[in-house]
C-alpha cells in the first residue's frame, strides 16, 4: 500500500518539527513493505527540514500538488502558465494583496517582512529570495494579506486557469494552475486510489479523501469528516493515537508474503 501523509496539522503540530516517535512509526511502514510519501501545501524546500534524512528519497508532493520529487530529484512540475500568472498578479495589485510565489526551489515575496507566515518559509535557509523579474515557472502563489479577500476570491473563482486551495486560516489561500491537487499529483506518479491510505486534516486534503481506499482524518474539519474512513481527535494524545493508527494500518494492510 501507499501511505501518504499531509504534514502541517497532521503529523507536524508546531510548524517546525515532527516528533521522533512519529518519524519512527513512518519508517516502520517501509520496514513492513509499504510505500511512504508526503503531500503538503509546503514546497519541497520547506518540507525537507522537517524530515529526517532517511525520508528524503521518498515521494514528496509539494505546493498542493504542483510539484513532485522522487529520490531527491524533481519528478514533475505543473507551473502556472505565464498569461494566467500575469492575470493573478494584476488582480492581487487591484485588491491590494501581498503574496508569496514558490518556484521549483527559490521564492519571491512582496509583502510585510514581519508576517508570521514567513516563519514557515525556507526554514532551512536552502533557497534564495528572488526579485519579481526572476520569476520563472511559478508553482504556487499564496495570498498572505488582502484588503478585500471576498472580492479577490470572487474574481479568482471566475478564472478558468487557476485552482484555489484554502487553509483553515481563511485569510490565506493558495493559487495553482487549474487541475492541480494532491490526488492529481499522486495519479501522475502512478498511484491508484485503491492502493492509497492517506492522512490529512484540512480542505486541501479533500481530493485525496474523495478517492483513497482508506483515509484518516486528524482533527475535526467538517468537509473531511464527511469523507474520512476514520477520525483521530486533535487533543493532547494525538501523537500516541497517530502512532497507534499507523502501526495498526501497517499490520492490517501488510503486503502478502511470497513464499
Amino acid at each position: 500500500m501507499h501511505f501518504i501523509f499531509d504534514i502541517d496539522g497532521t503529523i507536524c503540530f508546531n510548524g517546525r518539527t515532527i516528533s521522533p516517535a512519529i518519524q519512527d512509526a513512518l519508517d516502520g511502514l517501509r520496514r513492513h513493505g509499504h510505500q511512504l510519501g508526503f503531500a503538503s501545501a509546503r514546497p519541497y524546500r520547506d518540507i525537507l527540514p522537517l524530515l529526517d534524512a532517511r525520508f528524503h528519497d521518498v515521494l514528496i508532493i509539494g505546493a498542493n500538488g504542483a510539484m513532485s520529487h522522487r529520490q531527491g530529484q524533481l519528478h514533475r512540475l505543473n507551473p502556472i502558465p505565464d498569461p494566467v500568472f500575469a492575470d493573478v498578479t494584476q488582480l492581487a495589485q487591484r485588491f491590494a494583496a501581498s503574496y508569496l510565489v514558490d518556484l521549483s526551489w527559490n521564492y519571491h515575496y512582496n509583502g510585510d517582512a514581519s508576517h508570521p507566515f514567513l516563519n514557515k518559509v525556507d526554514p532551512g535557509k536552502l533557497a534564495s529570495h528572488v526579485g519579481a523579474e526572476d520569476i520563472r515557472q511559478p508553482a504556487k502563489l499564496l495570498i498572505t494579506a488582502c484588503a478585500d479577500v471576498p472580492g479577490l476570491r470572487r474574481e479568482l473563482d471566475a478564472h478558468a486557469g487557476v485552482e484555489l486551495h484554502y487553509h483553515s486560516d481563511e485569510q490565506i489561500f493558495d493559487i495553482t494552475a487549474a487541475g492541480v491537487s494532491k490526488m492529481a499529483a499522486l495519479r501522475q506518479c502512478g498511484i491508484a486510489a485503491e492502493e492509497l491510505i492517506c492522512f490529512g486534516n484540512d480542505s486541501n486534503d479533500v481530493s485525496m479523501f474523495l478517492d483513497a481506499g482508506h483515509s484518516v482524518q486528524v482533527g475535526a474539519h467538517p468537509r473531511l469528516a464527511e469523507l474520512a474512513s476514520e477520525r483521530l481527535p486533535l487533543d493532547q494524545d494525538i501523537e500516541a493515537r497517530l502512532v497507534d493508527a499507523i502501526a495498526r494500518l501497517s499490520r492490517e494492510r501488510a503486503p502478502a508474503r511470497r513464499d
